[in-house]
């Protein structure tokens, strides 16, 4: 049978590379190139051994962009339908990752709340055959990043490294809340930096959590972080040891180098 948990390629080990005083943490390198992979990859393969998932389930989601690209990518290995929900504005590179992976992309105008999006998958999951990813799910979403923290944590204690600052960009706000909690309890004293995009700048996959927030049913904490840094979108890409960051990351990179900051740890998602 094609919907098991065998069939899920797992996540790859990412490097971590040095670059001066910072050191980056490049899930460019993972599966569908982002770290979301590693989240969708957790999720689903739970929801398989529960049973939430079997032959024939539809995965959904609300998406910006990467979370659709692994959802998709996991919904072809396993030969189930995925249906995903985002902005028109998405970006084209990632809606053209999305539909050559099979899966069905429903666009929606600026208009519409992120809430009224969710609404629609949770109709069709009450209708029953449809499963929720549910990225906007804290406790579970958090906990999906598991992983992660831990290799990146026997990355830092094999160099003999512990950060000072640990710098990640804030999309749904799973991951900055993940590692960052397991960072604060590996290096006490740690301090956890947000980047977000100012007020009137788009940077693809993150948002700034004073305009975009849900209160209460949001996903990410706002209180979480010690700082937030709020940041112009980049003008050009950074490649890193011949590897080219996302724009996400490029911000959190040019940030931390504008700021002469030491001992930083840089999570960059894409």
């Amino acid at each position: 049978m094609k919907t098991s948990v065998t069939s899920i390629p797992p996540p790859l080990r990412t490097p971590l590379i040095r670059a001066g005083p910072l050191w980056i943490k490049a899930e460019s390198a993972q599966r569908t190139g982002s770290a979301k992979y590693r989240m969708v990859a957790a999720k689903v393969d739970a929801a398989l051994r529960s049973g939430r998932i079997s032959d024939g389930t539809t995965l959904a989601e609300v998406t910006a962009g990467s979370t659709g690209v692994a959802l998709a990518e996991l919904g072809r290995a396993l030969g189930l339908p995925v249906e995903l929900h985002a902005y028109e504005s998405i970006a084209p590179e990632k809606k053209a990752a999305i539909e050559e992976r099979g899966a069905r992309l429903v666009l929606h105008p600026a208009s519409v709340p992120v809430s009224a999006m969710l609404d629609a998958v949770r109709r069709a999951v009450a209708s029953g055959r449809t499963w929720h990813l549910n990225q906007y799910d804290r406790s579970s979403t958090v906990a999906a990043y598991g992983e992660l923290a831990d290799e990146l944590l026997g990355q830092l204690r094999e160099l003999n490294s512990p950060p000072r600052i640990f710098l990640c960009p804030v999309g749904t706000g799973g991951l900055i809340q993940g590692i960052g909690a397991a960072l604060r309890g590996a290096f006490p004293g740690i301090r956890v930096v947000a980047l977000e995009p100012e007020a009137g700048a788009t940077i693809d996959g993150i948002r700034n959590t004073e305009l975009v927030h849900q209160g209460p049913d949001d996903p990410y904490d706002k209180c979480f972080p010690d700082e937030v840094l709020r940041v112009p979108a980049p003008a050009t890409i950074v490649a890193v040891a011949g590897r080219s960051l996302g724009e996400s990351s490029t911000a959190a990179f040019l940030a931390a180098s504008s700021r002469g900051w030491e001992s930083t740890l840089i999570l960059a998602p894409d």
